[in-house]
């Protein structure tokens, strides 16, 4: 498509390339992208040529990218080959000039043409906003940097290891971004901003708990505390699946005291017992967070020093039978497995909690040794039938404590 220049000049409208998430090149209103059933790598062979637009790329080195296991084939050939394929491609935006051209046997995207690549806006935009004095347009410049960034660079391709550092630099500068933008919403006080940012980013990174925690306090600042507890539980479910640990000091500090704490000054105690109550009917034991687990514990522990009453105290583990630990997505579903059996194979008043990605930890009440030992073998037996994968194994230690043990 011709465009009028203010001069009566006429030019060719850009070629628009995206990098981030799924890649695709446009011109004038026809798009090709990756989405589409061709050879990967055509679209390596293209995402490279683009990446590296400011220059020629020789053949081996295109040879190099492209590489494969076929034996009995030319290299040189199948690269050319691979061009041909990849022109007749791009013939389909239908541009009035060769999108690839070969000078001195080496390749490139054609010099003539301008592009509007999303990954150089991207980063252009966010180092316009860290030079810019002017607050306003500082939030404008770092909001369209957050905005451009839709997903991993060449998500498709981001295990290529030209790709890789690529992906995380540019991961990085967004997680910059988007810090920066936070703390310039948060000068404004405009909390619904933050909270749109932090749902994109959460998004497309979930393991950034500092975005998680801007997320969750600027909903309890805007006095949605059920959202904010939501999002609490789904950080804190997060971290416990991926690490093993549980959130940061910083983020248990600020749910305690703005989620929590959250209660107006009552004069009536029906109101306040009412509060305390559960108001769904819950079968099986207490499921709680290991703080809190830790606290009940710890009053139990004071109690035993009155009554002389024991706390049998079991930890149960998750194990792969070979020796090594279950990949991620098995030992997910074993803990889930194993938290429904435990739920339902204690009573009401026996307590537990996730210890660990691969164990939970739980309190009986009113449990001797001998009782004890039968309901983790009860708990046992009903894991074994139902967990399919017999790649992993369940065990457990029981243990008795009392206060003058310690």
């Amino acid at each position: 498509m011709l465009l009028d220049t203010p001069n009566g000049e006429r030019n060719m409208e850009k070629i628009k390339i995206t990098m981030f998430g799924e890649f695709s090149i446009s011109y004038s209103e026809k798009t090709i992208s990756e989405h589409s059933k061709r050879s990967k790598k055509l679209w390596l062979l293209l995402q490279y040529l683009v990446v590296h637009h400011t220059r020629s790329v020789t053949q081996s080195e295109l040879i190099d990218i492209l590489s494969g296991e076929d034996e009995g084939v030319n290299p040189t050939s199948a690269l050319k080959t691979q061009v041909h394929r990849l022109r007749d491609i791009l013939s389909d935006l239908e541009y009035p000039q060769p999108v690839i051209i070969c000078v001195n046997g080496a390749y490139s995207i054609n010099p003539e043409i301008e592009l509007d690549i999303d990954s150089e806006r991207f980063e252009d935009t966010f180092k316009a906003a860290g030079v810019c004095d002017d607050s306003s347009e500082k939030l404008r410049l770092i909001l369209e940097t957050v905005n451009i960034y839709s997903g991993e660079f060449l998500a498709k391709s981001a295990y290529e290891s030209w790709v890789v550092p690529l992906n995380t630099y540019y991961r990085s500068v967004y997680s910059k971004a988007v810090k920066m933008a936070i703390q310039l919403l948060t000068a404004s006080g405009k909390l619904h901003d933050i909270i749109a940012i932090c749902s994109k980013a959460t998004a497309l990174n979930p393991y950034d708990e500092y975005v998680h925690y801007c997320h969750i306090k600027a909903l309890a600042e805007l006095g949605e505390q059920e959202s904010a507890k939501k999002q609490y539980e789904i950080v804190t479910d997060l971290m416990m699946n991926k690490f093993g640990i549980n959130p940061s000091k910083e983020l248990m500090e600020l749910y305690d005291s703005t989620i929590k704490s959250q209660k107006s000054v009552q004069s009536d105690i029906d109101v306040v017992i009412n509060d305390l109550m559960e108001h769904r009917p819950v079968a099986g034991a207490f499921f709680c967070e290991y703080q809190i687990f830790k606290h009940l514990y710890q009053l139990e522990i004071r109690d035993s020093q009155r009554t002389g009453i024991s706390i049998n105290i079991c930890l149960l583990t998750i194990r792969g039978t070979n020796g090594e630990q279950p990949s991620q997505n098995s030992m997910t579903k074993a803990m889930q497995r194993l938290q429904d059996c435990i739920s339902r194979s204690l009573r009401g008043s026996d307590i537990f909690s996730r210890y660990s990605v691969s164990q939970f930890v739980v309190m009986l009440a009113n449990t001797n040794e001998q009782t004890g030992e039968l309901i983790m073998k009860r708990i046992e037996k009903a894991f074994r039938r139902e967990n399919t994968n017999k790649d992993i194994e369940l065990n457990y230690i029981f243990k008795t404590t009392r206060r003058n043990d310690f």
